[in-house]
Formats: structure tokens, sequence, C-alpha cells
């Protein structure tokens, strides 16, 4: 748990991935057997909105992160419920494009978890947010069993742009370095150039990526390499290239590289936060977040016209009781009589006209996120 591992650390997020039966709806584009539709339409899917967000466009820099409180799973009663709530929580994330979600601690009378040293309402949280990001061919590796993760098939998938089919085509895919290496293939590159691992990115074979030697079950973000996408696809490639086929082969790069060269969206970081304060000054990003709003009903009516610029952008959202109540409780890590206005750019209330007593937080943040989306793009 803790985050979306990477190169030199490894998934804590977990388990099984589920046989296909015979009810079981194929992946779009996929004829029986698994292989993809013949035709003009092969390599693609036919539906416009994954077109648009597979296309590369230009880089982007920005990020947007969104922060919650660990205790909102508790509002759900039974573990069943709790899983379809952080399961309507990661689609959210995931429609909208958000880089980064912070789980802080709110209450000093959690539970804690046995094994993972932070409250329980936190790990199942964690646990099955990041099972939800991980693509679905590495998590048989990358995810193992764990009683938080036993609702997960009842949850519907990201469908993220990094979740990608076997006969899609991007210069990045997720993989994970595999635990039974095979034979090196043949290279022209220098001594450097012969270190490398295999990766298992979710194609026919496994992908040779040089450069490093990187320890097994880790998992890394792919930069293909193009001059061998089209070659050694025949009947006699054997894996690894080793039985006369020539390797697909790629290298290991900064997981923000996607976004950063090509504009894609790859999936949201999972970071956790031992208090509210701990979300501001443990930020990933060099400088913190320049723009901050907080969401709550006791906050100003949003109206804004057009945000300002920004690099990194922070929405937060209170528990049952608002900021006001994650403020008085002393895991906030701030000062009891402390005004939640004084911690953001902006306070804002995001539903000034409702009529229900109470909006839940998944529910604020499907609307914080919808209203503020196209002033997002303009950025």
């Amino acid at each position: 748990m803790g985050g979306k591992k990477r190169k030199q650390e490894k998934q804590d997020a977990e388990p099984q991935e589920r046989e296909e039966g015979p009810g079981r709806q194929r992946a779009e584009g996929q004829e029986a057997g698994g292989q993809p539709k013949t035709g003009p339409g092969r390599g693609t899917t036919s539906k416009p909105s994954a077109v648009q967000m597979l296309k590369p466009k230009s880089g982007r820099l920005t990020t947007v992160s969104v922060a919650l409180p660990a205790s909102i799973v508790e509002n759900a009663q039974g573990g069943e419920l709790k899983a379809v709530l952080v399961g309507q929580i990661a689609r959210a994330l995931t429609i909208y494009g958000v880089d980064e979600v912070v789980i802080f601690e709110d209450r000093t009378d959690a539970v804690e978890s046995e094994e993972d040293g932070v409250s329980n309402s936190m790990a199942f949280f964690a646990r099955n947010l990041q099972y939800l990001e991980t693509p679905q061919y590495l998590r048989k590796q990358l995810v193992p069993h764990h009683k938080d993760l036993k609702w997960v098939g009842l949850l519907a998938p990201l469908d993220a742009p990094h979740h990608l089919r076997k006969y899609e085509n991007l210069p990045y895919r997720e993989g994970v370095v595999l635990k039974k290496q095979m034979n090196r293939p043949q290279t022209n590159g220098d001594e450097g150039e012969q270190k490398g691992c295999w990766v298992n990115c979710g194609l026919e074979d496994p992908v040779w990526v040089a450069g490093s030697e990187i320890a097994t079950d880790v998992r890394v973000t792919v930069r293909l390499d193009e001059e061998l996408s089209s070659r050694g696809r025949g009947r006699g490639r054997g894996r690894g290239g080793g039985r006369g086929g020539a390797a697909r082969q790629g290298r290991a790069v900064d997981p923000q590289e996607p976004r950063e060269q090509l504009g894609l969206y790859w999936g949201f970081q999972t970071r956790l936060a031992g208090s509210l304060k701990a979300v501001f000054d443990e930020s990933p990003w060099e400088g913190g977040y320049d723009l901050s709003i907080g969401t709550s009903e006791r906050g100003e009516s949003l109206g804004l016209g057009r945000l300002p610029k920004f690099r990194h952008l922070l929405l937060a959202f209170g528990g049952l009781g608002g900021f006001e109540e994650v403020l008085a409780d002393a895991k906030s890590g701030y000062k009891a009589d402390t005004d939640p206005v004084s911690l953001f750019s902006r306070y804002v209330n995001v539903c000034p006209r409702q009529k229900s007593r109470t909006i839940r937080t998944e529910e604020a943040l499907l609307i914080t996120l919808a209203i503020l989306d196209p002033l997002i793009a303009e950025k």
C-alpha cells in the first residue's frame, strides 16, 4: 500500500484475477478466444471516447490531486458496500483524469490495522484503489490475495488509457518484471546495453527492457522501441528472441513521462497521509500545491468563471462533519480552532441549492469534478 509503486518499489495493492466464465463479457473489439476482430477496425476500439483518450496530444505539465478522509469508508455498512463506495470514487477519479489521490487520517479513535500500521479504513480504502488502478494483466503477479479485496469482483473496471488491450498500440505500457528470466536478446549496443530484464507488458511476448537490471515483481512504465514494433510476429518467433525471432524492446521511464511528453492520462497515484496537515506538507510536487480548493456546505457559493493559472491543483473534501470536524480532532495536525478557510486558496460550496440534508463525499467529489472539468481543460 502507500502509493503507486514503480521502478524502485513493489506494488502493495493486491489480489486474484478472475477467470473468464461463459457469461463474462469479452473486451470490446474481440472475438471468442480473445482474438481481436479482423478488418479495418482492428487495433483500435470503436468507441469515440476511447479513440480520443488514446490519441497522443501535446505534453501536460499540470496535475490534479484529490484529498479524501479515510473515515468515509466507515459510513458504508459492511465490506461489500465499502468496496462499492471505493469503486465509485475510483471511477470518478479516472473519468475526470485525476493524477493523485491522497487519503488522510482524520480520526484519533479509528481502529488501527494490525498488519499495515494505519487505520483499517485507510488500509481498505488504499488497497482497493490500488487494485483497481493496476492494469488487469499485472494483477496476478502484483496483487496477492487479501481479505480487503474480497468484493473487487463486483466493481466496474476503470478502463483507463494505461489499461491497454493486447492489440492496442501506444508508445508506453505498464509492465512488471518477470520472475522467470529468459535468455537475453542479441543487441548491438555497448556493455551497458547488455544489462536488462524481461517485463510482462500485456503483449503476446515479454518485452526486453534494456539498460538496468530491475528486481523481480517491480512495476515499471515502459517506453517501447518503434523499430521492433512490427518485426518478429510470425509463427516461428521464439520468446526473448531465443529461437530466431527479434524481441520487442523498450526502456523503463519515469511514470510521469506519458503525461509530460504526450499528454496521456496514465492513472492515479495513491498517497497516504497521516493527517490533514501531511496532505500539504508531504506533497510529491516541488513547491507543493499552488492552487488548493476546499469544499464545504459552509463555504462560499462556487462561482468560478475561470481558474487562476496553476501547476498543481488540490481538491480537498472533509468527512461527515466537514472540515470543521476534521480540524477539531487532534489527528488533523492543526490547532482545534483553525479556520478551514485559511488552509485553502478557495473554500467553496459546490452545490449551494442542495435539496438533501447531506451530500455524501463521493457525491461531492463527482459534482466538483464535473463543475471544474471544463475550467481545468482550459489550462
